[in-house]
């Protein structure tokens, strides 16, 4: 098995002949009815981020449309009281993060200086033998050549 792109492959034209359908790795043939249904919820949901959207951002700007007049009806909210959400909001993501930045220095102060984990040292040659689980052969390869095609699994079964 080679898991190395050949060296006598062409490069991928860029033009209008090209037929990009065959460098597509999955190709499924979709229901129409289930496409369908993917399409309407896709539109669905990019039709409520819009509208959710246009809600915060006309309270924000004090516009009232007529469209959004009736949600903001509907909900029995005002534009001040969605400015106060957003405040809240706002003010609370602010709160959290300064507790979580004090949180992080009080750790650093109290943890930072301690040394508890040491780096392992870089494997030898002879820790690779010690394994037996390649050939010293191939072992040298890997070290050695940029590219290695394998044809068969070179790693030892375990005992």
């Amino acid at each position: 098995m080679e898991f190395t792109r050949p060296g006598d492959t062409e490069k991928q034209p860029v033009s209008e002949l090209y037929d990009y359908e065959q460098e597509i790795l999955v190709k499924t043939k979709q229901n129409v009815f289930r496409k369908g249904i993917e399409l309407l919820l896709t539109v669905v949901f990019w039709l409520y981020t819009f509208i959710v959207t246009w809600f915060f951002l006309s309270a924000v700007v004090d516009v009232n449309d007529r469209y959004i007049a009736i949600l903001k009806t509907a909900l029995n909210v005002t534009n001040a009281d969605i400015r106060e959400l957003l405040y809240f909001g706002l003010v609370s993501s602010f709160i959290a993060a300064l507790l979580l930045f004090l949180w992080r220095t009080y750790n650093k102060r109290k943890y930072g200086p301690l040394n508890r984990r040491q780096m392992p040292t870089d494997t030898t040659l002879d820790d690779w033998l010690k394994l037996d689980l390649m050939e010293p052969e191939d072992i040298a390869r890997l070290q050695s050549d940029k590219v290695i095609v394998f044809t068969e699994n070179p790693v030892k079964e375990l005992k």
